[in-house]
C-alpha cells in the first residue's frame, strides 16, 4: 500500500491469492496469475512464474515495474502430496535451485533480490502447526553491490538454522521499508534487520542507529496514540517502554549504546503489544459454556428415562393377541400421554415462546449489525433459556436424578464419557488420546465377555464371549494403523504413510485395500447368515456391486502410486494416470452414493418366503431372515457411506475403517446377546469407535494433519462445494460411519412387528449426540481455562476446535442422513409387514 500511494508500479507472478489480498494493485499487462489451491499440480504455478520473470529483468524492461514478487508454490505442493522424502521433492529443489541461479545472474547492480519463504513444513511436508519446523523459513537477501554485513564473527557464514540468528517476521516490514525508500508503515512494530544496514564491514553503527531511531520513533508514535485512544496512562517505571525511549533519545550516547539502547525498547515494546493483545473476553467466554453446558442438558433429559420407565423393544404375539381382543371389547385404556411426551411438547413450547423468540432475534441482530453484541441481551437470553428448560422440567416430573445411571453397564458409560472429557485438563492425555480410546474400548470387551458368562444358553453365551473377543483384537490389530504427532515423538513410529517423512503409501500398503476386496463381503455375509438374513438384494448388493466398488477403490490407489511414483514415466502422456484415476473415483463415488442410495431407497427387505409341504400334506411357508428384518437391510445403508469413505482413505485407512465396521457388528451382536440394546453403553462405545478410528485413518487433533490431497481424489481441482465436502468425508469418516451405525445399535436382530422400535433408536441418537456434546463442552472449558498455558495454541485450542466442527457435522449427519435412512429402512419394511402398532 505504502508503494501504491508512493506511485510506484507493482507486478505480481504466481500465486493467485495477492490478487484476492490486493485487488487492484498489480500492472495488468505484467502481471499472471495461477490457480494456488491445486495441490495436484507441481508445475503450472512455477513454471508461469519463470516464464515470465526473466522478461521483465531485461534492460529493455526496465521503467515497467518498481516491485516485482513472484510467488511459486512448488515446493509447498510437492510437500503436502508427496512429503520431503520422496523425489518429487528432490527434483523441485534442483529446480528453484537453477532458477536463483539463473535469477542473480540477470539482475543489476540496483535490483535488491529477497528470497523468503511464508512457513516451514513438518516431518511429513504439512504444515499450520506450531512447531519450529512449521513456523520457521529461510530469509535470503542479494544484491550484487556489497551493501550487506555482519556486526558479530559468529555470523560469518549463514547459520546452519534459523535459532542461531532469528529475525521476526514483522522485521521484514521496517527492513523493506528503509531500503526501498519509502515510509515505514504507522502500525509497524518491528526493527530493521542488522544485517541489512551494518554496512559492507559490519561496522556502521551510525547508520544502524540512525534506521532504528526512525523505527524507533514511529513505534513510539504508535504507543502513543494507542495508549490515548483507550484512555490509559502508560507506565514509567524503569523497564518500562516509556522510560527505555526515554534513556535512547536523551543523547549523550555512542552510535553502538544508541543503537543498543533503541533495539532494547523495541524488544520491551513487542513484549508490553503481546502481552496487551493475549487478552481473553472471560465473561462471554462463560456464557458460551454456560449455553453449551444447557443444551447438553437438555439432550441428556431427552435421551434419559424415568426409573420406572423400563421401555424395551418389546415382541410378544401373545401381548399382540391380549391387545386386539380388547379393541374388540371397545377398551380403550388409559389415554393419557406419557410423561416424555409432555416433556418434549412442554419443551419445544418453551423454546417457541414469542419472549425467547423476541430476544433471541435481538441478540442475532446486535451481533450482526452493531460492532459489539450487547452483553445485556446475552444475559437475558441466558437466563431465559435457563427458565424455559427448567419449567419444562418441572412441568413433566423430570429431575436432573434422571441422568443417574441405575446399572452397572450405565455407569460404565458414565465413565467412559466423563473421563474422557475430564482428561482434556491434560495436555499428555490430549496428545494420547488415541491410546486412552483403545483402552476405553479393551475395557468394554473385557467387561462384556465376563458379563456374557451369565447368559443361560449355551450358544448365545459361546458366540456372545467370541464376539466380546473379536471386538478386543480387532481393536489391536488396528491400533497398528498410526500417525504420530509431534509430541509423542520419540515414542511413537508412524505407520500411516510409507515413512515419517512422506504423505504417500508404501508399496506393500497397496495391497490391503485388495485384501478388504476378498474379506470384508465375507464378514459381513457371516454375521447375515445365521438369521437367515443373506436374502433379497443382500446377496446381490454385498456379494457384487460392494465388491465392485471395493475392486475400485483398490485399483484406483495403484493408478495413485504408479502416479506419484513415476512408474509408466515415459510409456503414457503425461497426466494419463491421474485422469483414469479421477474418472476411476468419480464412478466409484456414483457407485456408492447414487446408486447405493437408490437402491437402499427402493429395495424390498432382505427375506425370501420359502414354501414347503410337510410328511402329513399340509402346506408350509416359512420367511428366513424375519428375526433380523429391520437390522439386515439397514445394514445397507452404512455400507454405501463405507464405500465412499474406503475411496477417499488411503490404502492403510481404508483396512482400519474395514476393521471399523468389523468391529461395530461384534458390538451389535453382544449388545443383542446381554440384553443391552436399549442402553446408553452401545451409543457410547459406538462413539468411542469413531473418534477411535479418526486416529487410525491417518489423522492428529492437529490443523497440519488434514489430507488436504483428499479434495483431488475425484476432481481434477478446487470445486466448491464438492472439495470442501470430500475433506470433510475424508476427515471425520470414522465418526461419520459410526453415526450412520446408530439405529444399527437397535434394529439388529429385531421383527417387522416389535414395538418400541422408533423411540429406542431416537434415543440412541440423542446418546449418540450428547458424547460428542459433552466432549465439545469440555475442550472449550478446559480451553477457556488454560487460555495462558504454554500449550493452548498447539493442543488445546486444536482440539477443541475439532471437537466443534465435528459436533456440527455429526449433528447434520444424525438429523439429515441417519434418520433419513431409517425412515426409508422403516417405510420399506412397514409396506411389506404393516406397521407395528
Amino acid at each position: 500500500m505504502q508503494l501504491r500511494d508512493a506511485g510506484k508500479k507493482i507486478a505480481h507472478l504466481g500465486d493467485d491469492t495477492w490478487w484476492s489480498l490486493f485487488p487492484g494493485y498489480f500492472e495488468p499487462n505484467i502481471s499472471r496469475a495461477y490457480d494456488s489451491f491445486n495441490v495436484w499440480d507441481l508445475h503450472t504455478v512455477d513454471n508461469g512464474v519463470m516464464d515470465n520473470i526473466f522478461p521483465l529483468l531485461d534492460p529493455g524492461s526496465k521503467g515497467k515495474w518498481d516491485l516485482l514478487i513472484g510467488h511459486c508454490l512448488g515446493v509447498d505442493h510437492a510437500g503436502h502430496r508427496f512429503g520431503p522424502d520422496h523425489p518429487a521433492m528432490k527434483a523441485k529443489l534442483q529446480q528453484m535451485d537453477g532458477f536463483l541461479r539463473k535469477l542473480t545472474a540477470s539482475i543489476d547492480d540496483d535490483t535488491l533480490l529477497v528470497v523468503m519463504g511464508d512457513h516451514g513444513m513438518d516431518s511429513k511436508g504439512d504444515h499450520g502447526g506450531e512447531s519450529d519446523d512449521e513456523v520457521e523459513a529461510a530469509l535470503w537477501m542479494y544484491s550484487k553491490r556489497p551493501i550487506f554485513g555482519r556486526t558479530s564473527p559468529e555470523f560469518a557464514t549463514p547459520p546452519p538454522t534459523a535459532k542461531t540468528r532469528p529475525v521476526n517476521q514483522i522485521d521484514l516490514v521496517p527492513t523493506l521499508a528503509l531500503l526501498l525508500g519509502i515510509p515505514i508503515p504507522y502500525n509497524n512494530l518491528g526493527r530493521p534487520i542488522e544485517e541489512a544496514f551494518a554496512g559492507p564491514r559490519g561496522s556502521d553503527w551510525a547508520n544502524l542507529a540512525a534506521v532504528s531511531r526512525m523505527a524507533s520513533a514511529g513505534i513510539e508514535r504508535y504507543q502513543r496514540s494507542y495508549f490515548a485512544a483507550r484512555g490509559v496512562a502508560q507506565s514509567s517505571e524503569p523497564a518500562s517502554p516509556a522510560a527505555l525511549w526515554a534513556r535512547a533519545s536523551a543523547g549523550g550516547m555512542s552510535e553502538r549504546d544508541t543503537y543498543d539502547a533503541l533495539g532494547r525498547f523495541q524488544a520491551e515494546t513487542l513484549q508490553v503489544c503481546k502481552g496487551l493483545w493475549a487478552r481473553f473476553d472471560v465473561p462471554r467466554m462463560v456464557a458460551g459454556v454456560f449455553i453449551t453446558a444447557l443444551g447438553v442438558v437438555v439432550l441428556l433429559m431427552y435421551s434419559s428415562r424415568s426409573p420406572d420407565d423400563a421401555y424395551a423393544v418389546v415382541n410378544d404375539a401373545e401381548l399382540d393377541y391380549a391387545e386386539k381382543k380388547l379393541e374388540l371389547a371397545g377398551f380403550t385404556g388409559d389415554m393419557e400421554p406419557h410423561a416424555d411426551q409432555h416433556y418434549h411438547r412442554d419443551l419445544l413450547r418453551g423454546l417457541c415462546h414469542a419472549r425467547f423468540l423476541l430476544i433471541t432475534g435481538a441478540l442475532i441482530f446486535a451481533a450482526v449489525y452493531r460492532a459489539q453484541p450487547m452483553d445485556g441481551l446475552a444475559a437475558l437470553v441466558m437466563t431465559l433459556m435457563m427458565t424455559s428448560v427448567g419449567t419444562s422440567l418441572h412441568e413433566s416430573g423430570k429431575t436432573l436424578l434422571n441422568l443417574l445411571p441405575r446399572d452397572f453397564w450405565g455407569w460404565l458409560s458414565a465413565v467412559f464419557t466423563l473421563s474422557h472429557s475430564v482428561g482434556f485438563a491434560s495436555n499428555s492425555y490430549t496428545i494420547w488420546e488415541d491410546s486412552i480410546l483403545l483402552f476405553f474400548l479393551t475395557t468394554f470387551g473385557v467387561a462384556s465377555a465376563i458379563a456374557s458368562f451369565r447368559i443361560e444358553s449355551k450358544v448365545h453365551r459361546t458366540l456372545a464371549v467370541y464376539h466380546s473377543v473379536a471386538f478386543v483384537a480387532l481393536g489391536r490389530l488396528a491400533s497398528y494403523s498410526k500417525l504420530c504427532r509431534e509430541e509423542q515423538m520419540p515414542y511413537c513410529t508412524s505407520t500411516y504413510y510409507a515413512s515419517a517423512a512422506s504423505s504417500t503409501s508404501a508399496p506393500w500398503q497397496l495391497v490391503i485395500p485388495f485384501f478388504v476386496l476378498v474379506a470384508l463381503p465375507a464378514v459381513i455375509k457371516s454375521f447375515l447368515v445365521p438369521t437367515r438374513s443373506y436374502e433379497g438384494l443382500a446377496p446381490t448388493w454385498i456379494g457384487y456391486v460392494f465388491r465392485v466398488g471395493l475392486f475400485m477403490s483398490a485399483v484406483y490407489w495403484v493408478i495413485d502410486a504408479a502416479d506419484n511414483g513415476d512408474w509408466l514415466a515415459g510409456r503414457l502422456p503425461e497426466g494419463t494416470l491421474k485422469a483414469v484415476g479421477v474418472y476411476l473415483a468419480q464412478l466409484g463415488l456414483a457407485l456408492a452414493l447414487v446408486a447405493g442410495t437408490t437402491a437402499f431407497v427402493w429395495a424390498p427387505p432382505c427375506v425370501s418366503i420359502v414354501s414347503s409341504t410337510s410328511k402329513t400334506g399340509q402346506a408350509r411357508v416359512a420367511i428366513l431372515g424375519y428375526a433380523n428384518t429391520l437390522g439386515a437391510r439397514y445394514l445397507m445403508f452404512p455400507l454405501n457411506i463405507l464405500g465412499a469413505c474406503l475411496l477417499l482413505s488411503k490404502p492403510m485407512g481404508s483396512g482400519a475403517l474395514a476393521l471399523m465396521l468389523w468391529q461395530v457388528l461384534s458390538l451389535v451382536e453382544v449388545l443383542d446377546y446381554n440384553g443391552l440394546k436399549t442402553e446408553s453403553i452401545g451409543p457410547v462405545v459406538l462413539a468411542m469407535l469413531g473418534n477411535f478410528y479418526f486416529f487410525k485413518t491417518g489423522h492428529q487433533a492437529a490443523l497440519s494433519s488434514i489430507q488436504w490431497d483428499s479434495a483431488f481424489v475425484p476432481l481434477f481441482t478446487m470445486r466448491y462445494p464438492w472439495s470442501p465436502l470430500v475433506v470433510v468425508l475424508n476427515t471425520f469418516a470414522g465418526q461419520i460411519l459410526a453415526a450412520t451405525c446408530v439405529p444399527l445399535l437397535v434394529l439388529w436382530k429385531t421383527g417387522p412387528k416389535q414395538k418400541g422400535v422408533l423411540e429406542a433408536v431416537a434415543r440412541a441418537a440423542g446418546v449418540f449426540a450428547a458424547y460428542y456434546a459433552v466432549e465439545a463442552l469440555a475442550t472449550m472449558a478446559w480451553a477457556g481455562w488454560l487460555r495462558r498455558h504454554l500449550m493452548l495454541y498447539r493442543v488445546f485450542s486444536p482440539r477443541f476446535m475439532m471437537a466443534a466442527a465435528l459436533l456440527l457435522v455429526l449433528d447434520v449427519v444424525v438429523a439429515a442422513v441417519t434418520l433419513a435412512g431409517l425412515r426409508s429402512n422403516t417405510l420399506s419394511v412397514s409396506e411389506v409387514f404393516g406397521w407395528a402398532e
